[in-house]
């Protein structure tokens, strides 16, 4: 019966512990790109951009870093390899909330041409395969994509590629609170009654366990005869 108990207390702390990582998992912040030019960096610096996000979608913000947030961007996507780099505080807003679509999962077709107008009968002059793409970025006045094909991550004149037109992300605008947090210390937190509840039943758990396997008291045994006679 005493194994009965026990093992019922334990399964009550354990079906705690998925409703706390749970918690633990909707303090996850993202950021929304508010502006058309928002580049992530592959260091906190201005001059290591990487490609530019797409504006009305979000980054995961990890930590922060002085006037940077440490971000990641297609995390957590089917089919996708998250990028790790570092966003300007200033270039992009904090949410209260988790949004639904954050990343934008979207492919572009790139066409090789050959160079030469001269090949003979037969051969190949030009091809077009899909590529995932993350975000654009600008070279002197030039304008390249940043895609992956086949795990490689490069940059492909925007020539090559289809016409870059997708979809703007509108979620923010029926999700979104009045107030936003600035930094990622008034992020959403676990709720502090679930938090005291855990560990009221965990202790509650712990007590049940203490006082079914606590050690027995020493019964106090009355003196046989020969003992009184020994203290006579």
């Amino acid at each position: 019966m005493k194994l009965i108990l026990s093992a019922l207390a334990l399964a009550v702390t354990l079906a705690c512990l998925p409703h706390y990582r749970a918690a633990a998992d909707e303090t996850a912040l993202y950021a929304r790109v508010t502006s058309p030019d928002v580049y992530l960096y592959e260091e906190a610096d201005e001059n290591s951009g990487l490609f530019i996000l797409p504006e009305t979608y979000f980054v995961k913000i990890l930590s922060e870093n002085g006037d940077y947030y440490a971000a990641e961007y297609l995390c957590d996507t089917p089919n996708r390899t998250p990028v790790r780099g570092y966003c300007r505080k200033t270039d992009v807003e904090c949410v209260d909330y988790i949004p639904e679509t954050p990343f934008l999962v979207y492919e572009t077709q790139i066409t090789f041409r050959s160079s030469s107008d001269d090949l003979p009968e037969g051969f190949i002059r030009d091809y077009t395969v899909d590529a995932a793409f993350y975000g654009t970025f600008s070279y002197g006045s030039s304008v390249c994509c940043y895609v992956e094909m086949e795990g490689r991550f490069g940059y492909v004149p925007a020539s090559a590629c289809s016409p870059i037109a997708y979809p703007p992300n509108t979620e923010h605008t029926d999700t979104a609170s009045d107030g936003q947090p600035s930094d990622p210390s008034s992020a959403a937190q676990p709720d502090p009654v679930n938090i005291v509840l855990i560990c009221a039943l965990a202790v509650a758990a712990l007590g049940a366990v203490w006082f079914l396997f606590r050690p027995a008291k020493k019964q106090a045994h009355p003196l046989d005869e020969d003992a009184e006679d020994f203290f006579c």
